[in-house]
């Protein structure tokens, strides 16, 4: 009987409980338009995923879709019980849903012999209610933009326009 409980001590005191982490990973979904300014199709969006890295610093990288409300200015989150509802729109996909958190530096997308490099230094951390968001594109074409959020109002669901976006002189 000394034994058992010397035992039970050494594994209570041992063994710390093991909790699991539950958060919304930190994601940003960037839709891409073609050189007409039209959204990319879910197969040519596909063909500029796929030439993306597997990570890009402490993001994974993909092919998702958004869920654009009726107004095309705000969307559903995927966790949204209405998200169905909602008009489909093909993006790009970076998230980190291990930590929570994500700082997205530079993307380069290519596409029909076009190059864009694309500057977002997007941090996004635990606390932060914008952790899912989703930024509009300027037309695909030569050259390397950089989004400055300064004056974004961060509402939660409201997509970033591309108005956000600035050409940098290179």
């Amino acid at each position: 009987m000394r034994k058992i409980l010397w035992l039970a001590l050494f594994l209570l005191f041992t063994f710390k409980p093991v909790f699991a982490q539950s958060c919304n990973p930190a994601s940003v979904f960037y839709i891409v338009r073609d050189e007409r300014g039209e959204v990319v199709s879910t197969a040519d969006l596909a063909s500029i995923a796929g030439q993306l890295p597997k990570t890009i610093g402490d993001a994974s990288t993909g092919a998702n879709e958004i869920s654009v409300k009726p107004d095309k200015l705000t969307y559903y989150w995927h966790e949204d019980a209405d998200f169905e509802k909602g008009s489909k729109m093909p993006a790009l996909l970076f998230a980190n849903a291990a930590t929570c958190t994500m700082h997205l530096g530079e993307v380069i997308i290519k596409h029909h012999g076009i190059t864009m490099r694309l500057l977002f230094n997007i941090d996004i951390d635990r606390r932060q209610d914008d952790r899912q968001q989703v930024i509009e594109s300027v037309k695909l074409q030569n050259g390397t933009f950089r989004l400055d959020l300064k004056g974004w109002t961060r509402v939660r669901d409201q997509i970033i326009p591309a108005t956000f976006w600035s050409r940098v002189e290179e």
